[in-house]
């Protein structure tokens, strides 16, 4: 998966979050808290689909966010190994060239 894919699938799923935060009033990690621990009541079937695509976006969003800080710390480490000085240049990082 390449950066500019983890950047445009973030976009994304925050857009599809937010959907859901508005339709429950709920912020998505307070969400999934309750939806962890089995507290949520889904017996209805349109609660039972979107309860669950949520905690699915919900946790792509997180694997991804962790991705992106993974590459983001190793883009600054070469950024700072091309530094001769104590300040880092920042430029566009190359990964995401088209």
């Amino acid at each position: 998966m390449t950066l500019s894919d983890i950047i445009e699938d973030l976009h994304a799923i925050e857009l599809r979050l937010l959907d859901f935060e508005k339709k429950y009033g709920l912020h998505s990690a307070e969400f999934y808290q309750l939806y962890q621990q089995g507290l949520l009541d889904d017996s209805d079937l349109e609660a039972t689909v979107d309860f669950t695509r949520w905690a699915g976006l919900y946790e792509i969003q997180r694997i991804r966010e962790d991705m992106f800080r993974k590459m983001s710390s190793e883009f600054i480490e070469t950024l700072r190994a091309q530094s001769s000085q104590t300040s880092i240049r920042l430029v566009p990082n190359p990964a995401l060239a088209a």
